[in-house]
């Protein structure tokens, strides 16, 4: 048995992204189960295989191979179709002849006692790899794409009715802080497809947090807004953007916000991590003499607004900026866990060099 289970696409840096990655899991568990059999045996059957250095023998050796004390052998090899996806930097795609060995055992015949399983993030037939190993006879092209609006939200309803919530529609009635928006959903369903952005994981870890919360009560944009992280989502935007554009009165009050959420100084400083890597990507990709199109799509904001500020704020720092934006972080890292100062004050002292590195706008 031969599956090219796939989905979601490949960013510029090779990794997978997008599709719906929860069914994937599924599917892959329920291969495991079937390997398994009842026997307990799964651990000596199942050979994982990372693609990215995998080489043809790799793969047949444990593929040709029966099972041991258990009705199947499973291989899962991961990550090969997404070593062949087009770059925007290549001007043809990579040959698959290398790997023509594979592609002429297999088209021999595995032993029907074990399932091969490529799972990657990219789809199959648009793929060089992916598109010869679909010609081999029984090979079968499992694709879980990533949903869109009512198919999502169909999506979400379904998970929520598996874990008996309640969805009831209405707009917002909670007593708003200084400076709060009321979030533009009235309906709880859409809310959590805002706050996931679509990602499976995702809402299937924000819906069991909802089942545990609500105990069997109704789930309305409210209570979504208040268990799913809504306010927290809004702050952390605030927090990275006051940061990076120069405003620290911005900055500083969405840190206190963050802070009296329950934020850790260690998430905060993920959270300029994550920022500054994204940075880092924009600058690479301007450095390439990339358009602004190609940058929107790489670090997945599409749209003009927020793309041209990720843009900008990339011009104004530069790469020595960001080295020293990662120096800066490493050292409050360093400095958090060896206990040398207060947390709280390394954050703050942390925001203030960050601001002093880049020329932003003040």
């Amino acid at each position: 048995m031969l599956i090219l289970l796939s989905g979601g696409t490949v960013q510029r840096d090779g990794q997978a992204d997008g599709g719906n990655q929860l069914a994937i899991r599924r599917r892959v568990q329920e291969l495991k189960d079937q390997a398994d059999g009842g026997s307990g045996m799964l651990t000596t059957n199942l050979t994982v295989i990372e693609g990215r250095d995998a080489k043809p023998h790799d793969i047949l050796g444990p593929a040709m191979s029966p099972p041991f004390l258990a009705p199947m052998r499973l291989v899962i090899v991961e990550g090969l179709m997404n070593r062949f996806e087009p770059r925007p930097e290549q001007r043809a795609p990579r040959s698959v002849d290398a790997f023509n060995p594979l592609f002429a055992g297999l088209e021999q015949g595995m032993p029907p006692t074990t399932a091969l399983v490529f799972v990657d993030g990219t789809h199959v037939k648009s793929n060089p790899m992916g598109a010869r190993l679909a010609k081999i006879p029984g090979a079968v092209i499992e694709d879980h794409p990533e949903m869109k609006k009512d198919e999502l939200l169909r999506y979400i309803r379904d998970e929520g009715a598996a874990r008996s919530l309640r969805f009831r529609a209405g707009p917002s009635r909670r007593q708003l802080h200084e400076g709060q928006e009321r979030e533009p959903e009235s309906d709880p369903v859409a809310l959590v497809a805002a706050l996931t952005k679509g990602d499976t994981l995702a809402i299937a870890n924000e819906l069991d947090k909802l089942s545990l919360y609500t105990m069997g009560a109704e789930v309305t944009v409210d209570v979504v807004a208040e268990v799913c992280a809504g306010d927290r989502e809004a702050n952390n935007f605030d927090f990275v953007d006051g940061v990076m554009d120069g405003d620290l009165k911005k900055a500083f009050a969405a840190l206190e916000m963050l802070r009296r959420d329950g934020a850790t100084e260690q998430e905060l400083l993920g959270q300029l991590i994550s920022a500054y890597r994204t940075m880092g990507q924009v600058i690479d990709l301007l450095e390439d003499g990339a358009p602004p199109e190609q940058i929107g799509f790489a670090i997945k904001r599409p749209w003009p607004n927020l793309r041209d500020r990720a843009i900008a704020r990339a011009r104004r720092l530069g790469p020595a900026g960001l080295r020293k934006a990662y120096e800066a972080m490493i050292e409050a890292d360093r400095t958090n866990k060896m206990g040398e100062v207060d947390e709280d004050l390394t954050t703050e002292v942390l925001i203030a060099r960050l601001w002093q590195i880049a020329p932003a706008r003040r």
